[in-house]
């Protein structure tokens, strides 16, 4: 399903948001069992049950959002255009998550998608942070942090190997 940000309202936000969720919690739940490394298989076990804390949030969030972005921009449309190449090169989609398993060959290759999708995830919700109410902000700047938190644990991996 393509992502739309035509009207860019709060619940196209939180359908945004949660389809990206959804589809890194399927990653996650997909290339366990192609890690070699148990301590991998550990970490994705847990990265995929933080995916599905974040999409409660998510769901429990379409309250804080407002409904009608209406941003700074120097030019019309600036501001959908930006959000909408960040979605559209988002690396996972959920019709795309099977083809990236089948790029894997190795525990490097799961580790660099996770990283890349924990980037992707921070910079596409701090945009939504900018679209949300003060309420709403504080929420996505927790999710944000604990994106972060992940890019860090799956780095220590990383560099552990």
């Amino acid at each position: 399903m393509g992502w739309s940000t035509l009207k860019f309202s709060g619940e196209e936000i939180i359908e945004i948001a949660l389809q990206m969720e959804e589809s890194g919690k399927l990653f996650y739940e997909t290339a366990l069992p192609l890690a070699e490394s148990d301590k991998l298989k550990e970490m994705l076990a847990y990265l995929a049950k933080e995916e599905e804390k974040h999409y409660q949030t998510f769901l429990s969030l379409g309250e804080q959002l407002k409904y009608q972005v209406r941003p700074n921009e120097s030019y019309a449309g600036e501001y959908e255009d930006y959000v909408k190449s960040l979605i559209d090169s988002h690396i996972f989609k959920l019709t795309e998550v099977e083809d990236l398993v089948k790029e894997i060959k190795k525990d490097r290759d799961i580790i660099r998608f996770a990283i890349n999708f924990e980037k992707d995830s921070i910079a596409i919700f701090q945009e939504f942070r900018n679209a949300s109410n003060k309420e709403g902000a504080e929420i996505l700047e927790k999710l944000i942090n604990e994106e972060k938190e992940h890019i860090k644990k799956i780095s220590q991996f990383f560099h552990s190997m």
